[in-house]
């Protein structure tokens, strides 16, 4: 068990790639209606990779009874694919010219307009229609479906899986509870560094989560 929580961990700290996610929930905690949408949306986002993280380990608890070899073999083959285009990704940004004025992502412009209950349904729409954050975490869910613990353990390790992939919302969110006299600095600088150095986080991130994906498939095969 505790071999699949860790491979299942790494892969799902992928989710810190979800910069965009994290800079939304940051605007919510400096907006005038605060942490409830911040709250709200956090609380879709999880709600649905958990939901979705159930579903994949219902649906594939008798898959991985049988046919092991099979399914370790396909888990191997779609981390390579998910590593090469997560390398792809991060050499195709390199390449990108930098643009001299960065324009915010157009959903940015609901935080002044919505509400608790509209933030958690977007979270949760963000969570399905986001398809790179979506494959990461099946692959990280691939390694709980295709062990073989019992469904209990499966579960349990779907939602830590959870949290650990849900980073990206959470973190700011305890900053702003755990640190309440300097939550709005602390949310500003990480912000205004995420701005400042978007180019260098969508090289790194994607090519180190790329490498390692592509290191564990092929270890995997060998």
């Amino acid at each position: 068990m505790f071999s699949v929580l860790i491979q299942a961990l790494v892969l799902a700290s992928a989710g810190l790639l979800s910069v965009g996610s994290m800079t939304f929930v940051i605007l919510m905690l400096l907006s005038d209606r605060g942490w409830r949408n911040a709250l709200g949306y956090a609380l879709g986002y999880i709600s649905a990779y958990s939901l979705i993280g159930i579903a994949a380990v219902a649906i594939g608890y008798r898959s991985a009874q049988s046919n092991t070899g099979e399914t370790s073999i396909v888990r191997s083959i779609l981390l390579i694919v998910l590593g090469s285009v997560l390398v792809w990704l991060a050499l195709r940004n390199w390449r990108k010219p930098v643009a001299e004025k960065k324009d915010e992502p157009r959903f940015f412009s609901l935080v002044d307009n919505i509400t608790p209950l509209k933030a958690y349904g977007f979270g949760a729409m963000v969570s399905v229609v986001n398809f790179k954050n979506l494959a990461l975490f099946l692959t990280a869910m691939s390694v709980v479906v295709l062990s073989d613990l019992i469904i209990a353990e499966k579960i349990v390790i779907t939602l830590l899986v959870v949290l650990v992939f849900c980073l990206s919302v959470t973190i700011p969110i305890l900053i702003y509870f755990l640190f309440p006299k300097r939550a709005k600095d602390l949310l500003q600088s990480i912000k205004q560094f995420i701005n400042q150095h978007s180019r260098m986080i969508g090289i790194l991130l994607p090519l180190v989560f790329g490498l390692l994906l592509l290191i564990k498939g092929i270890t995997d095969l060998l």
